[in-house]
């Protein structure tokens, strides 16, 4: 249950809309599934039966800017929008993913933690040459998922939380040279200290993973996402069939 005052922080600043807009979250993409790949795993096959699954739906792909002018100023969406987001910078993005993303042109977003770049201990990451080569095409906004990733936040301190939020984003800004304005929460989990920390830290909106469209959310500091496996759900919860 998320407690009242996180509920209250900051929703004045979203705007309360008619529509309904799912927001997908992906993590690693595998060439192909075997028996040692996790729930959170998406296959090569798999993704790209997911985009054209969408795309039957006539589908329109926005990015996260367009999502944040959508709910903070009502600026409208095309019919039947969905924005896709990863988390976690693995390199599985950048060898299977992105060449899919860029045939297609589909805006997507990277949430970076920044104490593992170019990290080869366990999955690999992304490396700071890569993300900067990201960045300069357009195509993926990166963005923050704190600098070690804690398993959950709730945990922490909200003195610890704005360490971890505002050294990831002076990292990204550092590397990239630009302000970097979207957080998301790791594993989604978060608390009123959280979403203060968020705020204060300099963002400009940030993501859980609150199962239902983004105009539900309860705050722009914990706009909802779908995690990929719901996918279909996160239609039907925003368009039915």
């Amino acid at each position: 249950m998320i407690p009242v005052a996180a509920m209250l922080l900051a929703s004045q600043h979203l705007v309360r809309l008619g529509t309904k807009t799912p927001v997908l979250t992906f993590h690693d993409v595998i060439p192909h599934r075997t028996q040692k790949s996790l729930w959170f795993d998406c296959s090569v096959s798999e993704f790209t039966s997911i985009l054209n699954r969408l795309a039957e739906r006539r589908a329109r792909f926005v990015s996260v800017e367009d999502l944040y002018l959508h709910l903070t100023k009502g600026t409208p969406l095309p019919p039947r929008a969905v924005a896709i987001t990863f988390a976690d910078n693995y390199l599985g993005f950048y060898r299977y993913a992105l060449p899919i993303l860029r045939a297609r042109k589909i805006p997507t977003v990277m949430f970076v933690h920044t104490g593992f770049v170019g990290s080869q201990v366990g999955r690999p990451k992304m490396s700071w040459a890569q993300l900067i080569e990201l960045d300069r095409e357009g195509l993926v906004t990166l963005a923050s998922q704190t600098v070690t990733h804690p398993e959950d936040l709730r945990t922490l301190s909200r003195v610890t939380q704005l360490k971890e939020m505002a050294d990831s984003k002076a990292s990204l800004q550092k590397h990239l040279g630009h302000p970097i304005r979207f957080l998301a929460y790791p594993n989604g989990r978060f608390n009123a200290d959280s979403l203060q920390a968020a705020k204060q830290a300099g963002y400009a909106m940030a993501f859980s993973e609150e199962q239902a469209p983004a105009e539900l959310s309860s705050s722009l500091f914990a706009v909802n996402r779908y995690v990929h496996t719901k996918w279909d759900r996160a239609w039907k919860d925003a368009y039915g069939k």
